[in-house]
């Protein structure tokens, strides 16, 4: 019988695997959930951008709020912190909000290439010359 413990666990930075774990009833929920979590983060990043540029910071707050939310999920400690930042700074008015948003952007997107990196990526998701021929890290069967 394989020991699901430990040696299959993917050395992440941007997340806490063990973590993460804790948040899922069994290592495959997990996989599946990161399996779409990428392609739904960079759909977040996108509206958060969208909504600085048009000045709409009732849909920037929403965008960081549902960062906040996926990144508690996954154990993204520093992007849940920049979200809850960047929730802050909408609710305080300040002048933050571009810096703040341009921080939850860039952690966002170096999460995404290294969960895409690391082999978590969707079958129907296009592959990307980081992807094409990879597999997640001890895919189960």
């Amino acid at each position: 019988m394989p020991d699901d413990s430990g040696p299959c666990e993917p050395a992440l930075k941007h997340m806490d695997w063990k973590r993460a774990m804790g948040n899922h009833q069994r290592e495959e929920q997990l996989r599946a959930f990161l399996a779409e979590y990428p392609a739904d983060l960079r759909r977040k990043v996108q509206e958060l951008e969208q909504a600085l540029l048009n000045k709409d910071f009732n849909r920037l707050q929403e965008a960081a709020q549902q960062v906040m939310g996926s990144s508690s999920f996954v154990a993204a400690t520093h992007l849940h912190d920049l979200a809850m930042e960047l929730e802050e700074a909408i609710d305080l008015e300040t002048g933050s909000i571009p810096t703040k948003t341009e921080q939850v952007v860039q952690e966002a997107k170096e999460l995404e290439k290294e969960l895409v990196e690391a082999g978590f990526v969707h079958q129907d998701e296009p592959s990307t010359p980081q992807t094409k021929g990879k597999q997640a890290c001890c895919v189960l069967s």
